[in-house]
């Protein structure tokens, strides 16, 4: 049995944002304190455990681009116990990182909560489910009348039942993937950079379905801040999203880059996490990263993706309020930052390289 354990992600969060107590909720001050060296001092909250997936957020920080900036930025951890979207709302913390996606934003809207994403690393949706590969399942239509391990507040499955108009049992998803393992009749959620390698390395070839193919496709590791702080403190938020940037640009584009800060993940911020698994992770997450306007801008947002996903939320009946794209994100921070021109290979030997 492999060492790898997989760990419950944080695509569920539109239900930890439907719990927050609004009447808590202060916006974010606009005074912030100052560092020893004069530099601002703010702080992001990641939308889970740090992985690979918020490396260039460690590699801005580990290369200087924060303090280059005048900021001093401490990344904190998020976590199944941990709601961003609280933490920001309430002026805890001045930056939150979504775990689901940019749904997690809308849901707030719709809540009251005035939260406004404004840059979005993750251009492609890696969500999705999986199914054994032995099964001969080639999408998900082809999965009705199956079991679906899933957790609560989850939307593709929604939208699936939907548009392809199918039934499933469904179960609630523990982080664990022991059930799915013995059991090629169940269908388990994931995501692309993540539970398929670890089901390879507990014996398991799978295929994985992701939500996109199925038209939902929201965006991922998405920065978002309160309307309060981007009205005051514009110059703070433009500051950490283009710092930010060029940590994502050099960490997926340059192996040293990579090579240092993956050590950095697994050696300093969390020793249980798998050296392998991180590679993995690195390797598989940039397709989604340099997905379409990702091919040319860092972060890019345009307002069709942001309109279609509020179309699909109302469809579901997430959304009954009027939110209107401007509601929800900010297209005057994220800059013109081109991704590395090419993308090199993970190093050879840092992990096993799996179809899936």
């Amino acid at each position: 049995m492999s060492k790898i354990l997989t760990r419950l992600r944080g695509v569920a969060a539109v239900a930890a944002t439907t719990a927050l107590v609004l009447t808590g909720c202060s916006s974010t001050a606009s005074t912030l304190a100052e560092s020893a060296d004069g530099l601002t001092k703010v702080t992001v909250v990641l939308g889970w455990l740090p992985t690979a997936e918020s490396g260039g957020f460690y590699a801005a920080q580990q290369l200087g681009y924060y303090k280059a900036a005048g900021l001093d930025v401490t990344i904190e951890p998020g976590g199944p116990q941990v709601s961003g979207t609280q933490l920001v709302a309430s002026g805890k913390v001045q930056f939150g990182i979504t775990g689901s996606g940019s749904n997690e934003i809308v849901a707030a809207r719709e809540q009251g909560i005035p939260l406004k994403a404004v840059n979005a690393i993750m251009q492609g949706s890696a969500t999705g489910m999986m199914v054994h590969a032995d099964t001969g399942i080639a999408s998900l239509k082809d999965t009705a009348g199956m079991t679906w391990l899933n957790s609560p507040g989850v939307l593709g499955p929604e939208w699936a039942k939907k548009t392809l108009g199918i039934t499933f049992a469904q179960q609630q998803y523990t982080g664990s993937l022991a059930n799915f393992l013995h059991d090629d009749k169940l269908v388990q959620q994931g995501i692309a950079s993540n539970e398929p390698y670890v089901a390879h390395e507990q014996g398991a070839a799978v295929k994985f379905l992701p939500f996109s193919d199925i038209g939902f496709n929201p965006y991922n590791t998405v920065t978002y801040v309160t309307d309060n702080f981007l009205k005051t403190r514009p110059e703070i938020v433009k500051k950490f999203v283009s710092a930010s940037n060029q940590g994502w640009r050099d960490y997926v584009g340059d192996v040293k880059v990579a090579t240092d800060v993956n050590t950095h993940l697994t050696k300093d911020v969390d020793k249980t996490l798998d050296a392998a698994l991180v590679w993995f992770e690195w390797d598989a997450q940039r397709k989604y990263i340099l997905a379409g306007d990702g091919a040319r801008r860092i972060g890019a947002m345009n307002r069709e993706r942001w309109h279609a996903l509020i179309d699909q939320m109302r469809k579901l009946g997430v959304v009954k309020k009027s939110i209107s794209v401007d509601d929800v994100a900010d297209f005057d921070v994220t800059g013109d930052l081109a991704p590395a021109a090419e993308q090199p290979a993970a190093p050879s030997g840092s992990y096993d390289p799996i179809t899936y």
